[in-house]
């Protein structure tokens, strides 16, 4: 394993591990982003864009809609864009955020 592919490999663990550990779990509404975005960036990575898809794959601006987080982030350790997605679960009016997937586009 080379040395980038060894970092990319420790971030985004960390991140699934963050993510599955219960992190962003039984969040209000209105502290959904707020939460991803802290996580991201407790882990060392620096949050460039959100943008929140409906169950159809569609961008959506309305949380109580979305279903599915895209994130792009970088860092000072790989080079290119870091991308994860996370699945939103509403339970009584509470949500859940679950790692789904990570890639990271070179630059």
């Amino acid at each position: 394993m080379s040395g980038l592919d060894r970092r990319v490999y420790e971030i985004h663990n960390k991140v699934m591990s963050e993510f599955m550990g219960s992190k962003c779990y039984d969040v209000d509404e209105t502290l959904v982003i707020d939460c991803i975005k802290d996580a991201l960036t407790s882990i060392g990575l620096s949050v460039n864009d959100v943008t929140l898809f409906d169950i159809d794959g569609n961008v959506t601006n309305n949380i109580s809609n979305a279903r599915y987080v895209r994130v792009s982030t970088t860092s000072n350790y790989v080079n290119g864009e870091q991308i994860f997605t996370f699945a939103l679960i509403k339970s009584r009016n509470r949500y859940r955020v679950l790692y789904l997937q990570s890639a990271v586009k070179e630059g």
